[in-house]
């Protein structure tokens, strides 16, 4: 955590002023308490999925890619709509 804390002000310190406008975090589209319920199922949502597939899933490894990939890109669409793509309870 403190080397994330570290990177990202080392790149707001070193970031030209004309891109300074581009930073910002993920913003959030609906309510606090809606959009951390959204965040909380989402995250559960890709943590089943993902244990579900690595444990019990297909045994081709290009099958459980490819599941991985589709579960993961149907989450980050639906998210978007409460939080943005982010996908990360810490946002």
């Amino acid at each position: 955590a403190i080397g994330a804390v570290g990177g990202a002000l080392a790149i707001k310190e070193f970031m030209p002023a004309k891109y300074k406008h581009m930073l910002g975090g993920p913003s959030v589209k609906v309510d606090l308490h809606t959009g951390a319920i959204a965040e909380g199922v989402l995250t559960f949502v890709i943590s089943f999925i993902v244990l579900f597939v690595l444990m019990r899933g297909p045994k081709s490894k290009f099958l459980k890619l490819w599941l991985l990939a589709a579960t993961t890109v149907t989450l980050v669409v639906n998210g978007s709509k409460y939080t943005g793509p982010a996908m990360n309870p810490a946002n």
